[in-house]
């Protein structure tokens, strides 16, 4: 009987040994599941900085350039429309010193050479755009008194 009872309390150790290591592994698991898991931070990538455009400021001339087109094209689109037009010529005239300051059209152009259409002045011009309703001429150049104001124009034939 000495070996049957040698044999059960072997068997029985190892039976508990083996509980005992199964039951080790699961009671690790359940406590590395347990366990709060690190946070680990991520920073956010930063946007791209775009290069920014250059501002280019215009100057007086290309301001005045742009606020003349900008007239001609309304009261050419506003010909229809015989108030308007006659609005943006009055609007019109006030970039200039005078109702009768000189415009000028180039016919044609040969190096410094200029040959002229027949003077006019700038209220019969914005008038003569309305009644047209086209623009057959681009701004050359202009002249400007110490109040900005415009004394001469120079037009060319598109």
């Amino acid at each position: 009987m000495k070996k049957s009872n040698a044999f059960l309390r072997t068997s029985v150790m190892g039976l508990f040994l083996i509980g005992g290591l199964f039951s080790c592994k699961s009671n690790k698991k359940v406590v590395e599941a347990t366990k709060p898991t690190p946070k680990v931070e991520v920073a956010e990538k930063a946007p791209e900085a775009k290069p920014k455009p250059a501002v280019v400021e215009k100057t007086a001339k290309e301001k005045t350039t742009d606020q003349l087109n900008n007239y001609f094209n309304a009261i050419v689109t506003a010909s229809g429309n015989v108030t308007t037009a006659n609005r943006n010529i009055t609007e019109a005239q006030s970039l200039f010193a005078s109702p009768k300051t000189v415009v000028l059209i180039i016919i044609s152009k040969n190096g410094l050479e200029k040959d002229y259409d027949e003077p006019t002045d700038i209220a019969q011009y914005l008038n003569y755009l309305k009644d047209m309703g086209k623009n057959l001429n681009n701004i050359y150049d202009f002249k400007t008194d110490a109040n900005g104001k415009i004394t001469e124009l120079e037009l060319i034939r598109k």
